[in-house]
């Protein structure tokens, strides 16, 4: 902390900054100088050539310094006056690392949360967006900023989030994903009901639509509440492209999930206890790779997505160009040695090679992906078809008693979200707002 005392035309004075977090420059334009100028009277308010605040309260002079804002004392003042000169190192706006797209704005989220609402407002250009902030966290004392649309948000959903960000109460908030944490009903489920974008088009497309963003000051990431279940199978690229590519697009996607889910399980099911079902033509090209196989079919597939997944998380880690060259030869070196040695066959490989390129297609449901993905395995290689339906039954089960904020998070609940679902009907016929969620204004279109 920087602690620099003057003498004014009149009397002394103190300023107090943290090195790194203040623009100097300006400190000596706007303060030091009309302070030392023979114009000064004495009177504060009059000589600063900048927005202020005044306080008497310590405690708040403290917080406003340590979050890079300027304290000046005046000797015969009673009061302190904070002046924002923040000025520190951040990142511009680059394209989103996670959420390519070929069509569509190019630009994501920084660290700045000033930065981020200024992406947001480009792209909501209204009175009733409105910006709520607050502080999270005892000594992080974290920036956070609720952004909705006001007429459209669901008021329910806008209530019970300030009833549960009031109740958090911890010393830190880093990222967004520590809110997401404290806020969750599904603790225990490997889904969450809330989305996270990188991309402000994203954003603003989800807020228009009655939802709650949560901007965390510190991460490039924004929080979106509530999302749906279907939401994780489109993209805002889904409504700048016409109506057969971005169906097409969305039910690849729905065959991508359920190739990850199911694929494993199943291949274990049949070979196991089901042969009969296997097409003569490759029933003996798969009895000729497994019969030297040295552990059980479900031990093999275990063990190749263990391997996989080990790849994927050591690629993720290094610097893109290096990562996905290691994920790619590692791959393909692990793959064919381990087929060479007898210790996995190449019927199962080519299962979970597509298995793992499948699970790239809907990034958001990583984590339910592979939980259930293991759970229907297990259910295949000890109970076989019968195991996988009673796995689906199970997670179909869950999945329809979830809520996401008073929200069922399979809800379709209209005609008009059926026709946004897994196939996408021209924008034209998108006339109403998701009525799941949007309770007034319900009308976007005609």
């Amino acid at each position: 902390m920087n602690i620099q005392t003057f003498v004014t035309w009149k009397d002394s004075a103190m300023i107090m900054f943290i090195d790194g977090l203040t623009d100097k420059v300006l400190i000596d334009r706007d303060i030091i100088d009309p302070l030392k100028s023979s114009k000064f009277d004495g009177n504060i308010p009059l000589a600063l050539k900048t927005i202020f605040r005044e306080t008497e309260d310590l405690a708040m002079v403290v917080e406003g310094v340590l979050a890079g804002e300027v304290a000046l004392f005046y000797e015969k003042s009673g009061k302190a006056y904070l002046m924002e000169f923040k000025n520190w190192e951040k990142r511009s706006v680059s394209p989103p690392e996670a959420e390519s797209v070929i069509r569509g704005p190019k630009e994501s989220f920084t660290e700045s949360i000033q930065t981020n609402t200024v992406l947001i407002r480009r792209k909501i250009k209204t009175p009733k967006l409105m910006l709520e902030n607050m502080t999270l966290g005892r000594q992080t004392k974290t920036a956070v900023i609720l952004v909705y649309v006001e007429g459209i948000v669901n008021q329910q959903v806008l209530s019970e989030l300030k009833y549960r960000l009031s109740k958090i109460d911890t010393g830190e908030i880093l990222e967004t994903g520590q809110i997401e944490q404290l806020i969750c009903e599904n603790v225990h489920l490997p889904i969450s009901g809330m989305g996270l974008t990188q991309k402000p088009d994203t954003a603003a497309q989800k807020i228009l639509h009655g939802k709650v963003a949560i901007l965390c000051d510190g991460t490039p990431h924004a929080l979106i509440i509530p999302e749906l279940f279907i939401e994780n199978l489109q993209t805002s690229e889904d409504y700048y492209s016409r109506t057969f590519h971005a169906s097409f697009m969305r039910v690849m996607r729905t065959i991508a999930l359920l190739i990850s889910l199911l694929t494993p399980g199943l291949a274990v099911a049949v070979i196991t206890f089901h042969i009969e079902m296997i097409p003569a033509v490759f029933f003996t090209s798969i009895i000729n790779a497994t019969q030297q196989i040295p552990m059980p079919i479900a031990l093999e597939t275990f063990f190749l997505i263990l391997v996989f997944e080990l790849v994927q998380m050591g690629g993720v880690r290094l610097p893109n160009n290096v990562g996905s060259a290691i994920t790619i030869v590692g791959s393909l070196v692990i793959g064919e040695a381990a087929v060479s040695a007898g210790i996995v066959s190449r019927p199962m490989l080519i299962i979970v090679a597509l298995t793992a390129i499948s699970t790239f297609l809907t990034p958001n449901l990583y984590e339910f992906i592979i939980a259930y993905r293991m759970f229907f395995l297990f259910l295949g290689s000890t109970m076989g078809l019968i195991g996988i339906g009673t796995g689906v039954f199970i997670m179909m089960t869950q999945m329809s008693s979830m809520y996401t904020f008073g929200i069922p998070m399979l809800s379709t609940s209209s005609k008009g979200e059926l026709k946004n679902s897994v196939i996408r009907f021209p924008l034209r016929s998108l006339k109403n707002r998701p009525e799941s969620i949007v309770k007034d204004n319900i009308r976007k279109q005609g």
